[in-house]
């Protein structure tokens, strides 16, 4: 994943950080649109997402974090890599895994 992100970094990494956080929130946004038109939950709309389309929206999510990440690593997808993996653990460690 991380070779592909640093090549995703080269081709976005001329955005500014802020643009790129911003992406980030609407990407966040997209799950949320995702999660109600799967559930329904606007009576306008009906169910009009699937289950696909919420991990699709979820997987856009963490490849968006995941550039933004390495643009504060400055261009550093490793050492990204190595901070995410640092905090996975440290989760994990929190929750008595």
């Amino acid at each position: 994943m991380w070779d592909h992100i640093q090549r995703l970094h080269a081709f976005h990494g001329d955005a500014a950080i802020e643009t790129q956080l911003l992406k980030l929130t609407e990407e966040v946004g997209e799950v949320a649109e995702a999660f109600i038109g799967l559930h329904g939950l606007n009576s306008r709309k009906g169910i009009c997402r699937t289950r696909d389309d919420l991990l699709g929206e979820l997987a856009n999510v963490i490849i968006t974090a995941a550039i933004a990440m390495t643009s504060i690593t400055g261009g550093d997808a490793h050492q990204a890599r190595e901070y995410l993996d640092q905090r996975v653990a440290a989760v994990a460690t929190r929750a008595g895994l």
